[in-house]
């Protein structure tokens, strides 16, 4: 996560471990917010930043494991997942 972007504290926030602003790792000096900017009222934050990366991540880290592991078939829901879950640390 780039400096520039403000953490979240996630104090009472039911959506944090989907957050980047809550999970991602904090390197050296970081913002925060001074309150996790949830809004209760509506359900939902205005700055949430998505942990899930794009298809198209996902999709090239699949290939990558398919090519990696001598190009099997039958395993792409395989590698799919295999993918997801390397870039969804």
């Amino acid at each position: 996560m780039p400096y520039d972007v403000t953490m979240c504290p996630g104090k009472n926030c039911p959506i944090k471990q989907n957050c980047h602003r809550f999970t991602d790792e904090i390197l050296g000096r970081q913002d925060f917010f001074g309150e996790a900017p949830y809004n209760f009222t509506t359900h939902s934050c205005e700055y949430f930043l998505s942990n899930r990366p794009d298809e198209n991540k996902i999709r090239l880290k699949a290939y990558e494991i398919w090519q990696q592991t001598g190009y099997p078939d039958g395993k792409s829901v395989e590698h799919w997942l295999q993918a997801e879950k390397e870039l969804f640390v």
